[in-house]
């Protein structure tokens, strides 16, 4: 696999929230003999490495400051990048005796998934905004004939066949909004969601009186009075009431990029 194809592969499971982290290393300058020429690329993650840099010492380091990188860098950035010169004779003591500069981009999942079950007007307003946002969405309906025809690149619409299973296939620390057209499937995912060790983030669509009811349903499956404590509803900032479904969106996604920060400087 060249690099092209690795670095689609690569950014198409990123989206697809499979939290895969990569280096992009190009070859930026050569002063005098080198393996390969100006603007070679390879592509390197934790685990494997595809297309080459010309091998030798020279392939061996980059690896290896690569992986460094990977395992030492600021998790809290989607992207940082850096140069480093290699002198192949004097340091690596290969025969080409030339200089190469090399630019190292590493790409870090943005740590932002969210999870949306339905595909409503709030929902489409929410993708609309989310879609300019450094997130990665994952979009449930069953309703497929609802979702817009095209979405961005950072937006993944999936049919939703078993609740459960959607849930369950979702990152930890991911962050929930509940919509659909029906109670019941909103309590079934609020279910599935609370029974989950870990999430940032459980919304629910609703009134101070559908809060009541689902607590008392709740309850009654066996929830904790602590455990529905996760559950938010209504959704958004309290300070601004309004039944327009864009408000709302932009009132729950100011709370998600919220909880966002206040996690990140944890």
């Amino acid at each position: 696999m060249n690099w092209i194809e690795a670095l689609s592969l690569l950014q198409n499971q990123s989206l697809q929230n499979q939290n895969n982290s990569y280096v992009l290393v190009t070859i930026l300058e050569v002063r005098g003999s080198s393996p390969r020429e100006s603007g070679t690329k390879m592509v390197i993650t934790r685990k494997t490495a595809f297309d080459t840099i010309g091998g030798g010492a020279l392939e061996f380091e980059v690896v290896n400051t690569a992986r460094q990188l990977l395992n030492s860098g600021d998790k809290t950035l989607v992207y940082e990048s850096s140069t480093q010169e290699f002198n192949l004779g004097k340091d690596l003591k290969q025969c080409c005796g030339g200089v190469v500069k090399v630019l190292f981009e590493v790409f870090q999942p943005n740590g932002f998934n969210i999870v949306i079950f339905g595909a409503g007007h709030i929902g489409k307003s929410m993708v609309k905004i989310l879609e300019e946002i450094d997130c990665s969405v994952k979009w449930f309906d069953s309703r497929t004939d609802l979702f817009p025809e095209i979405v961005a690149p950072n937006i993944q619409k999936i049919r939703l066949e078993k609740p459960e299973m959607a849930v369950e296939s979702s990152l930890e620390n991911s962050y929930f909004l509940i919509m659909t057209h029906d109670h019941a499937l909103d309590q079934q995912l609020c279910e599935a969601i609370l029974s989950r060790k870990k999430s940032n983030y459980c919304g629910l669509i609703g009134s101070v009186t559908k809060r009541h009811k689902f607590k008392q349903r709740l309850l009654k499956k066996g929830f904790s009075e602590e455990e529905l404590k996760r559950l938010s509803c209504p959704m958004g900032l309290s300070s601004i009431k309004t039944k327009k479904p864009m408000e709302i969106a932009v009132s729950v996604i100011a709370t998600l990029l919220v909880l966002k920060t206040n996690t990140a400087n944890k």
